[in-house]
């Protein structure tokens, strides 16, 4: 009986001009291509709060590189946006060099200003994952 319904509304004019879809449909999702060589592409992402150790540090920024899976962990006292910038220039970008693309998620320490800024003045397009899981 439930097929009947389904084949009925189906096939019923005026049941499908008026039945309108209130669900947002899915976007197209990019794929993000294998990098070929060392600190090509890298992605960020902060673990915690955890328990303040003696100098204070609650936050992990997580760095791996997508090529030779390479982590590099940044210990931080808080995840702002200026702590961010500051601790991925001094501590990864000079010591190793400037990737082509970043990958990180759309948290507001990531996506702002001062990172944008950043991203236009060192060199390297910053890519965002999706904010929702994807369907």
């Amino acid at each position: 009986m439930k097929q009947s319904i389904i084949q009925h509304i189906q096939s019923c004019l005026p049941c499908q001009q008026h039945n309108i879809s209130r669900t947002k449909k899915p976007g197209r999702l990019n794929p993000i291509s294998t990098p070929e060589e060392l600190f090509q592409l890298i992605s960020i992402d902060y673990c915690g709060p955890f328990k303040p150790t003696s100098r204070g540090n609650q936050y992990i920024l997580c760095i791996p590189d997508y090529f030779t899976r390479w982590m590099t962990a940044i210990a931080l006292p808080d995840c702002s946006a200026l702590t961010t910038a500051q601790r991925l220039f001094n501590n990864y970008i000079c010591p190793y060099g400037v990737p082509l693309a970043i990958l990180s998620d759309q948290g507001t320490h990531f996506k702002n200003q001062l990172m944008e800024s950043a991203a236009k003045l060192i060199g390297y397009n910053h890519i965002f994952s999706s904010v929702y899981h994807p369907q």
